[in-house]
């Protein structure tokens, strides 16, 4: 329900929700908000926006989950989008607006190549076809650039949020998560080098399909010989 409370307070309102247990409803009482300092009335600090915590939220509650079941194969995804980039896009991909480039949820297995890591926003070259030539990217952190994991995300509407601030913010930690949850656990991102891995994560649709422009955020990693 933390859409509604975002919603009522884009127009000055807060919502309270409350369960009615006896009928398994959900109850959404609309409030106005204090005008000095933009709390809802009633006082409740749970009603406040937090990126962190709303994007721990949607990590495990949804974004996860989606990527399991509706992530579609990168070599897929990059073959149709070399055929007919307006079809493909339109079938595997998402966009927040009309306006906004597509992003995708993939899922895929390659051989980890090479490990950048002279920016902080490291990035790992990927063969997923087994040619010995880099077909995709991987950001590896521990700066994570883009908006791939919220763009991505259909369950994420900007309307849900007050402002562009609140908007980024998710983004954000989104993909600090992305550091902490999946990169962070593996030490030293060079010992990726010459290993078979799996990957779910996302992608934002840049100037063309080439491999160093496919720049996979990762939501789960598995490290193989």
């Amino acid at each position: 329900m933390w859409f509604l409370r975002r919603l009522a307070a884009k127009h000055g309102l807060a919502v309270m929700v409350v369960g009615l247990l006896a009928s398994g409803c959900t109850l959404a009482t609309v409030r106005p908000l204090d005008p000095t300092s933009g709390k809802p009335i009633i006082g409740n600090e749970s009603e406040q926006f937090n990126a962190t915590t709303l994007a721990a939220e949607l990590w495990e509650g949804q974004l996860i989950p989606a990527l399991q079941t509706s992530a579609s194969p990168i070599a897929t995804v990059l073959e149709s989008l070399k055929q007919n980039i307006t079809s493909a896009s339109e079938k595997y991909g998402h966009r927040p607006g009309n306006e906004q480039p597509y992003s995708f949820f993939v899922t895929g297995s390659g051989k980890v190549l090479s490990v950048n890591t002279e920016s902080r926003a490291g990035l790992a070259q990927i063969d997923i076809n087994d040619d010995g030539k880099a077909d995709v990217t991987l950001a590896v952190g521990p700066v994570i650039r883009g908006t791939a994991l919220r763009d991505a995300s259909p369950f994420i509407d900007f309307n849900h949020f007050t402002n562009q601030m609140e908007y980024a913010a998710v983004s954000n930690q989104l993909n600090a998560l992305a550091n902490s949850n999946v990169l962070t656990p593996i030490g030293d991102i060079h010992s990726l080098e010459g290993k078979n891995i799996t990957f779910y994560g996302a992608f934002t649709l840049g100037s063309s399909v080439d491999a160093d422009k496919v720049i996979i955020t990762p939501a789960i990693l598995t490290v193989g010989q």
